[in-house]
């Protein structure tokens, strides 16, 4: 590969042959055209012949008018017309200006005024030619000189002319040859730098189709899909391995538009043809196995003119950190069981162990109270196996919603008549606007709301009322859950709704930290999010945002 100096000398010597070449083309043009012009322009022969003519008229004219051969009238105005129409030849066109430039057009125009005097002399005279014979003789007598003298001395200047028209010629001919060879010098060196480039171009190609080949060899034994696309999103490579993985052959791929699905949504393949990198988390294709996808823009000279796409197998890494996932999360599940399970199993126990103590002694109030002690206890276990259950189920990707049309102060009335019934001291306040039924999965809302209302309560004092409202905001229904509890560490709320993480507010109270997180996992699901608001001195406000549904807008 040459240096890029020494491309640049090659750039600039064939940029100076070709201007060579233009120029001394132009040049020879030029020169042809100067001879060509030269060689047609006057001689001056035709003035000589004029002069000559117009001296040998005047001299016929004054032997026609001598006594003693004296012609006949018409003869003699014959001859008189005749120098007159040489006269007149000599002072119009070209010859006119050859005689203004030797200055001699004055002897023309006095001959001829001349002349033009004797006119009516000769014309009344008839045939007795002696009336003017002799004033004829002396008046045209005198141009015969001058007009031969005009005539030699405009030979002269011919001669003279002609010289110099031929040694300016001869000088042309000489330039044009030049000219002529450095075209051909000039020429011959572009047709070499041509013959060489093709054969460069010719190697080039070679050599691209080399590393095209070596670079499909690697990308085949990469083991991974790959196909490559242009500025158009037209597939211009698809690997063997993307055919196995996809069960697209190539043959139906080439050459037309990447397929947005299984490989890449729409606006991913805009990202890249943007300049964007793109990662996208592995999920299940069709063969049951995961695959890892990536996308990168191809640039040539800054610009993006393309992009590569990967399509990786990581099943069998997706199912080892699904491993070691479901591992932690059994450990995880053991120690909260361990934990969280011993509290209420320990009231259950007492409680029963009371009733069978007591069993006769005990009133109606007193037993109702201990079976709705019971009942709190079994309530509570029932929601943590719920929470943990269901969050199990959406990490494992195997939740399906099952969407019908809800009325959500239906379902929020539920809810309240619920708790109060485990809580009956405790006060729920529900503020609802007015709107049609939402679109959901009514257990899983019903569940993800239900931990939201029963941790206000759990955080919450006793004679505190927890508010519960709806809403509408930029097109997505809110529900609030306002408590007036112990509020969340700022610094702590961005983890609120990681599994099994607990405020550090909230130690003196029992919990799990699983039903946040399930709780926004199941809005997410549902195409929401929950956000939180939390103030030590005032409490915390919970919001659960879920899309309009789509019957709302027809």
């Amino acid at each position: 590969m040459s240096a890029p100096g020494s491309h640049r000398r090659e750039v600039v010597a064939v940029g100076i042959a070709v201007l060579a070449f233009v120029v001394l083309l132009a040049f020879s043009l030029a020169r042809l055209v100067q001879i060509e012009r030269t060689t047609h322009s006057s001689s001056g022969e035709g003035i000589i012949w004029a002069l000559s003519q117009a001296q040998f008229e005047i001299h016929r004219l004054i032997l026609a008018t001598t006594p003693t051969h004296a012609s006949s009238p018409d003869d003699i105005a014959l001859r008189f017309d005749i120098l007159m129409s040489r006269l007149e030849l000599l002072q119009s066109g070209p010859m006119a200006v050859q005689l203004a430039d030797a200055g001699r057009t004055s002897v023309i125009s006095r001959a001829r005024t001349a002349l033009s005097q004797l006119e009516p002399l000769i014309l009344a005279s008839g045939t007795d030619v002696t009336r003017y014979s002799a004033r004829l003789s002396r008046t045209m007598g005198q141009y015969l000189e001058p007009l031969g003298t005009i005539a030699n001395d405009l030979m002269i200047a011919n001669r003279i002319a002609d010289g110099e028209r031929r040694n300016s010629y001869n000088a042309s001919i000489i330039q044009v040859i030049v000219s002529i060879l450095g075209i051909m010098i000039t020429g011959g060196f572009l047709v070499l730098r041509l013959v060489r480039s093709l054969a460069l171009v010719a190697a080039t190609e070679a050599q691209i189709r080399q590393e095209k080949t070596f670079l499909s060899r690697i990308m085949e034994a990469s083991g991974e899909g790959i196909a490559a696309f242009d500025n158009q999103m037209l597939c211009t490579h698809w690997s063997s391995r993307m055919t196995q993985l996809l069960a697209l052959p190539a043959e139906e791929r080439l050459g037309r538009p990447l397929p947005t699905d299984p490989i890449f949504e729409h606006d991913v393949l805009e990202r890249v043809l943007a300049g964007d990198e793109v990662y996208l988390a592995p999920r299940l294709g069709d063969g049951g196995t995961y695959l890892e996808r990536m996308a990168y823009p191809i640039r040539l000279n800054g610009a993006v003119n393309g992009g590569i796409a990967i399509v990786r197998d990581v099943t069998e890494r997706h199912d080892a950190q699904r491993e070691r996932q479901l591992r932690e999360i059994y450990r995880d599940f053991v120690t909260m069981v361990s934990h969280q399970f011993r509290t209420p199993l320990a009231v259950i126990d007492s409680t029963v162990h009371r009733m069978m103590r007591r069993g006769s002694l005990m009133d109606g109030a007193e037993l109702s109270n201990r079976a709705m002690t019971i009942r709190n206890a079994v309530s509570g276990l029932s929601r943590l196996m719920d929470s943990t259950l269901t969050a199990e189920r959406i990490d494992a990707g195997e939740m399906e919603l099952n969407r019908r049309e809800t009325d959500l102060s239906s379902l929020l009335g539920d809810i309240r008549t619920r708790l109060l019934e485990l809580m009956p001291e405790r006060r729920i306040i529900l503020t609802l606007a007015e709107m049609l039924p939402i679109d959901c999965d009514v257990m899983l809302l019903d569940q993800a709301l239900g931990n939201l209302v029963g941790n206000a309560l759990k955080y919450s004092p006793s004679d505190k009322a927890v508010e519960i409202s709806t809403g509408e905001e930029a097109g997505l229904i809110v529900i609030r859950v306002t408590d007036h509890g112990v509020g969340i560490p700022e610094a702590e709320q961005r983890r609120i709704f990681e599994r099994f993480f607990r405020a550090s507010t909230a130690t003196t109270v029992q919990g799990s930290g699983i039903g946040l997180y399930t709780a926004r996992q199941i809005a997410r699901l549902h195409g929401g999010d929950i956000t939180v608001v939390s103030d030590l001195t005032t409490g915390t406000t919970f919001s659960l945002s879920l899309p309009r549904p789509r019957f709302q807008d027809q």
